[in-house]
């Protein structure tokens, strides 16, 4: 990478978004709730007595009640700090030095109504879904709201205008000035599929009822573009556009039925966040490599994740696409998980060295740290970064 002189972290994150020289390679940290309270509690407290409390009392009552085997009170309990204590991980990425923060416009986003049923927390959110906690520490969908092909023409869409959803994007543009936020919105896949109709009645839909999907979809995608204007106009440089579009070394969709009814609104959510002045980040899990090409083409700025694991070819695809698209990658937060310190050192520096060849790279986590990541290996983390930063790389 050319250097240049000392920039802010909102100027590095849109030098690397149009491929332009950065003084140093920016970086991106992304936390899950568990994985934040833990590094409250086991790495560096958070700035902030309330919020630093609690993380450290929900860590602990998780890990000392056996985790994954925890009563289920404390099993759930630290999502309360992405609930209530409302985008505290991403503000706690700041603090750990992420160039970038990943926030979501505002609680009502996450869900309407919550409560208790049968002792299980279940929440249906401002789209219809309905969730509860399973055996593991997310919600599961319990019931989507569409279940019938005619549903797809009779849903009601929230009315996301109202201005003071998108206080907290204000607050952080007042808190700081000098960072790079983005303001996330979803794509026409994902969340439609888990949580709007479940995974088989949308692919089955796609076959069946190609029209009424389209028609749908371009419906669902006018909701997200109102989002995408309104998180501009209160002050996000980027938006984050969650949409996975792949599992190990094959997509979801054959890349044609991809190409024919998603890329469009993909293309369109890509416009429209230029249009609005902002960059935009596509976070997709899973493999990517056949989509490349569609995404140079859509003018998108940045691909987050490009996991390893998934059978993504940092090296082959920077080569190829490395001056028309920026990775947000090289942090593997996978198989970082089951390696050595030294071996989470050497992987870090390896993808570092190759995306520091041209200027499109951010050096960035391929997905939330979770709080399986090892007390070691998250040293390992910051401590590499550091050395990066301090030129002895």
């Amino acid at each position: 990478m050319n250097k240049k002189e000392a920039m802010t972290s909102r100027e590095r994150f849109l030098a690397a978004s149009r491929g332009l020289p950065v003084d140093r390679v920016p970086v991106f940290y992304w936390l899950n709730p568990h994985g934040c309270c833990k590094l409250m509690a086991q790495y560096k407290p958070y700035d902030g007595f309330w919020g630093n409390m609690a993380g450290r009392f929900l860590w602990n009552r998780f890990h000392n009640t056996g985790e994954m085997n925890a009563p289920y009170l404390w099993r759930f309990a630290p999502l309360m700090m992405d609930f209530f204590v409302f985008n505290t991980a991403a503000e706690y990425a700041f603090q750990l030095g992420s160039d970038m923060g990943m926030f979501q416009h505002s609680t009502p986003y996450r869900f309407a109504k919550f409560g208790f049923e049968n002792w299980r927390f279940v929440t249906k959110d401002v789209y219809g879904t309905v969730r509860s906690i399973g055996s593991g520490i997310y919600e599961d969908t319990h019931e989507p709201p569409i279940k019938k092909v005619e549903d797809l023409r009779t849903y009601r869409f929230p009315d996301l205008s109202d201005a003071s959803r998108y206080n907290i994007i204000r607050k952080m543009r007042r808190k700081y000035p000098d960072k790079c936020l983005s303001s996330a919105v979803w794509g026409a896949f994902d969340f439609p599929e888990q949580s709007l109709f479940g995974t088989e009645r949308y692919l089955t839909f796609l076959v069946d009822y190609p029209e009424e999907m389209q028609d749908f979809l371009t419906r669902w995608t006018n909701n997200e573009i109102n989002i995408i204007r309104n998180s501009v106009k209160a002050g996000a440089d980027a938006i984050f556009i969650l949409d996975d579009y792949g599992y190990n070394n094959r997509t979801f969709l054959s890349p044609r039925m991809w190409k024919n009814m998603i890329y469009p609104h993909l293309k369109r959510i890509i416009d429209e966040t230029h249009e609005a002045g902002a960059f935009a980040i596509l976070h997709s899990c899973g493999f990517q490599m056949t989509l490349l090409d569609a995404y140079v083409e859509a003018g998108l700025d940045m691909l987050q994740a490009f996991q390893p694991m998934a059978g993504n070819d940092l090296a082959t695809a920077y080569a190829k696409y490395g001056d028309k698209l920026t990775f947000i990658t090289g942090i593997d937060t996978q198989r970082g998980e089951s390696m050595s310190p030294q071996e989470f050192k050497e992987d870090i520096l390896k993808a570092y060295k190759i995306g520091r060849e041209k200027n499109r790279f951010v050096l960035g986590t391929t997905h939330e740290m979770q709080y399986t990541m090892p007390e070691a290996n998250i040293k390992t983390i910051f401590e590499t970064v550091a050395e990066i930063h301090a030129g002895q790389y």
